[in-house]
Parts: C-alpha cells; structure tokens; sequence
C-alpha cells in the first residue's frame, strides 16, 4: 500500500511540473509578444538613406558648353551622372580636371555624363576661367553654393555620382582621385542595365 502511495504521489508531482512548466512557458509568450510589439509601434519610420536617396535637380542658373539647362529628370533621365564641384583656384585643381576628363573618355559611348559646377564664380568671371582652364564640360555657375547645398557638397573639391535612376550613389570630396570611380561608375552602369532604367543613348549637349 506505501509503495502505491508513493507512486502516485510522484507521478502527481511530475504532473505538476508539467504544468507549472507549461504555465511559465505561456505567460513567457504573452510577455515577449507584448513587449515585443510596444518596442515596434515605438520605432519610428525612417526614410531610406544613401543610395535610396533621391538627388536633387540642378538649380536655376547660368551653364556654359551645353545648348541647354540640365536636368536629371530631362535630358539626363536614365544617366550615370559624375558631377565636379571646384572652384578652380589652384594649380592643383588641374590634375582634378584632367583626372575627371580621362573618366569621362573612358565612358564616352555609354550612358555617362560628365558636368561641372564652378563654385563661389560670378558668370562674368566664370566665362573668363572656363577659357582660361579650357574646361569642355558643361559646367553650371554656382556662385551662392545653391547646388553645392542641393547635392549635399560640404568641401571643395567634391564629387558626386548618381545613379541611372536618379538616386544619389556618392560623394567624394579631396581624395575623390584615389577611389576606383572607374569601378564605381561601370557597376552603375550594370545595375541600370538590370534594372532596364539606363538610358539607350547618350545625351549630346552640343
């Protein structure tokens, strides 16, 4: 009769850890489900950063070596778009030039486009140092930084890349020589023709 007894007192005492455990195990859910949807309806919704985000247009403005303004919603829809920003104040800015130039004739039969926009320059000054420099790049005349803070330049020199859908891929300020934008603007080039949003021809501006 003890032995019995004590058998189902055992059995008894298993059946209640099961269920305590079970019990722990469900308020366990609840609280963590609880928690964790407070935590979700808390975090706040952010815009997409870098490259989901979208470039602005250029400003109005004076341009020079193009027939027409520029737009990145117009003429240049589709495009890998490489903007210098300089004010073309030192011999070294040369070497910027000519550096941007070797990669606009790398790219010369695809949908790249190479422009300029000549920071803190008055027009009249502007036409001056355009044929001083021999710059053959359309080039927009910045000379309150307007576009400067559109595309978010915050040194000179800079350089800006966007993307064939108009979406802003990078910025690259003084050491902008030393990055492979050789690499940069050919991946472009292959996520546009993915994506079929690359332009099939390139836009001639003179």
């Amino acid at each position: 009769m003890f032995k019995h007894y004590w058998a189902e007192l055992k059995d008894s005492s298993y059946r209640m850890h099961q269920l305590k455990s079970l019990i722990f195990f469900a308020v366990g859910v609840v609280v963590f489900t609880f928690i964790a949807g407070f935590l979700f309806k808390q975090s706040p919704s952010r815009r997409p950063t870098g490259r989901a985000d979208i470039a602005s247009d250029f400003p109005e403005g004076v341009w020079f070596n193009t027939v027409e303004p520029l737009s990145l919603y117009d003429q240049l829809k589709g495009h890998v778009v490489v903007v210098l920003f300089n004010d073309f104040n030192t011999l070294s800015d040369l070497e910027d030039l000519n550096h941007f130039g070797e990669l606009n004739r790398i790219f010369q039969d695809q949908a790249v486009f190479g422009l300029v926009v000549l920071a803190g320059r008055e027009s009249p000054v502007a036409d001056s140092l355009i044929n001083q420099w021999q710059i053959e790049f359309p080039v927009l005349v910045d000379p309150d930084s307007t576009a400067m803070a559109a595309f978010g330049i915050r040194a000179l020199p800079g350089v800006i890349v966007i993307d064939a859908s108009a979406r802003v891929a990078a910025r690259y300020y003084e050491d902008w020589q030393r990055i492979p934008l050789q690499a940069v603007v050919q991946d472009l080039l292959d996520q546009g023709i993915a994506t079929r949003s690359l332009a099939n021809e390139r836009y001639i501006s003179q």
